[in-house]
């Protein structure tokens, strides 16, 4: 669902037209999560709602060519949700683009976010049944995210970065993503570390609800970290899928949790068929270990 339009933009005083493109999607499905706590207590939990992701979208892009090789770019995405007739603000960014690279700021999603989208066989998720995606985090405020210009081919590198704003740097993020395909093969990682993460937690969107990864209740110099691996091979009649997150938070909420997934998607024609299995594990301060499957 794209369209591309042609519209007077802001540089109407240079007499320049920009360029205006308008896309999304509605992201609806059938969930069903299993979960076992640490005494053996199982729960299941089925509802009708958005897969793994909990939005829809529409996004609003613009751009304009600064001559050079150079162009000038900005997203602003927005989240209706169709069941409860709302609307919301969503990841939006500006920058500009040329033979030196990607450089943009704005709110983004987190680097592991889309290496755990990249594994998720539903093709706009992080995984089946909610399931997957400890380690994928949200949108990231005030970030400043630069991708290199490819010097190999198939290679991709992006690194980003966030000041907190704080005399003592609490919040400082920094995080990075690497990628590399050739063929039909297609393999990327990424990390992400905040300094004095006291308000910083790593949990999945589990619809059951009942697994994440605390805050540390004070401010002690520690650090929280992510990480995630996707793996990807496009045989042409069939697509498969493998990915891992992990996760941890630093200082006296010490906890961990790792998750992996599986797919299998087969094209038909415009369409695509699947299906995606996923397991998440999750450990807390004291110990205890709480299983989710999807």
């Amino acid at each position: 669902m794209k369209k591309t339009l042609v519209a007077v933009a802001a540089l109407v005083a240079t007499g320049a037209f920009a360029e205006v493109t308008i896309g999304g999607f509605i992201d609806k499905a059938y969930n069903t999560v299993s979960t076992t706590n640490a005494a053996g207590a199982k729960t299941t939990v089925t509802n009708v709602g958005a897969n793994a992701i909990g939005q829809d979208q529409i996004t609003f892009g613009v751009s304009e060519d600064m001559g050079g090789g150079m162009t000038a770019f900005a997203n602003i995405r927005l989240m209706p949700d169709i069941s409860a007739g709302t609307i919301a603000g969503d990841a939006s960014v500006v920058g500009i683009k040329g033979a030196f690279g990607n450089l943009q700021l704005g709110s983004d999603y987190g680097t592991t976010w889309y290496t755990a989208n990249m594994a998720d066989a539903s093709g706009w998720g992080v995984g089946a049944g909610s399931v997957h995606g400890i380690a994928v985090g949200g949108v990231t405020t005030d970030v400043v995210i630069y991708t290199l210009p490819t010097m190999v081919e198939g290679l991709g590198v992006t690194v980003a970065t966030r000041p907190g704003g704080a005399t003592d740097k609490s919040g400082n993020a920094t995080a990075y993503m690497l990628s590399y395909g050739v063929g039909g093969f297609k393999i990327q990682y990424a990390g992400a570390s905040i300094k004095n993460a006291d308000a910083q937690t790593w949990s999945s969107s589990s619809i059951g609800g009942s697994a994440a990864l605390a805050a540390d209740a004070v401010d002690n110099g520690t650090t929280s970290s992510a990480d995630a691996l996707a793996v990807t091979y496009d045989f042409g009649m069939a697509k498969v899928y493998f990915g891992t997150t992990s996760a941890k938070t630093g200082g006296d909420a010490d906890q961990k949790g790792s998750s992996s997934t599986y797919g299998l998607s087969v094209p038909f024609g415009a369409a695509s068929i699947g299906i995606a299995s996923s397991e998440a594990s999750y450990k807390s301060a004291a110990g205890a270990t709480t299983k989710e499957t999807g």
